[in-house]
């Protein structure tokens, strides 16, 4: 029953990228970059956490058609995905992914749904944020901004990566891991979107591009998850 189970969310998680593949949302080298990390995931940690992963893709794909229109005027809108997409959202989590499977580290299964939720909350804080915000302003010195500036933050913005961060956060608690994974991964996804925040407005301007910034910020929501548990363990 299990094995019949974890072919069924293989199946869907090939039946939503091919078909994001037919709409133009990414192109071929995101979808190898995702089924690449998506074996990393199945062979280093439990399957539950491939829906995690998924969850994440339906999500961000579903808050980017969000007033898409208006984000298009505005010449923000989010084009064609590519593996460099892949990698700023999901590298991190699967780095925790391997470490698990070769530790056992209950921490890192917490550090896994934090990199997630970050990834989420960064995608709705943007989309939402730059559909509504007229104003956003520099998170360094709160200085009003062009749409679209890195490191730019709105009321609308943060709103948004508290939901975000929520709803990625809310999927290993349903499929029973138990609450703590809700209210940490939300908290973590939630911080980690204000360290991309501040990472987008000081060295991506000069060092790094967006999906650097993406990969560090996951990477240090992750981190916060760790934190979470070894100083608030259940």
């Amino acid at each position: 029953m299990e094995s019949i189970l974890s072919a069924g969310i293989v199946l869907v998680a090939v039946i939503i990228i091919l078909y994001a593949y037919s709409k133009k949302k990414i192109d071929l080298t995101a979808i190898v970059a995702t089924g690449i990390m998506g074996l990393m995931i199945i062979f280093t940690i439990e399957i539950d956490y491939l829906l995690v992963m998924i969850s994440f893709f339906v999500l961000g794909n579903l808050v980017t058609k969000y007033k898409y229109k208006v984000k298009e005027e505005q010449g923000v809108a989010e084009g064609v995905r590519t593996f460099k997409n892949v990698f700023g959202n999901g590298a991190s989590a699967t780095i925790f992914a391997l470490f698990y499977f070769l530790t056992k580290d209950p921490w890192l299964q917490f550090a896994f749904v934090g990199a997630m939720a970050t990834a989420t909350a960064d995608t709705f804080a943007t989309e939402i944020g730059q559909a509504h915000e007229k104003n956003p302003k520099l998170i360094t010195n709160f200085k009003i901004v062009k749409i679209g500036t890195p490191g730019a933050v709105s009321y609308y913005g943060i709103f948004g990566a508290l939901i975000g961060a929520f709803l990625l956060s809310l999927v290993p608690w349903l499929l029973g891991n138990g609450m703590v994974f809700l209210i940490y991964g939300t908290i973590a996804g939630f911080i980690g979107c204000f360290v991309d925040s501040f990472i987008g407005a000081t060295i991506e301007r000069n060092m790094i591009d967006k999906h650097m910034t993406n990969f560090l910020a996951t990477l240090a929501g992750g981190i916060f998850a760790i934190g979470l548990f070894l100083f608030f363990p259940q």
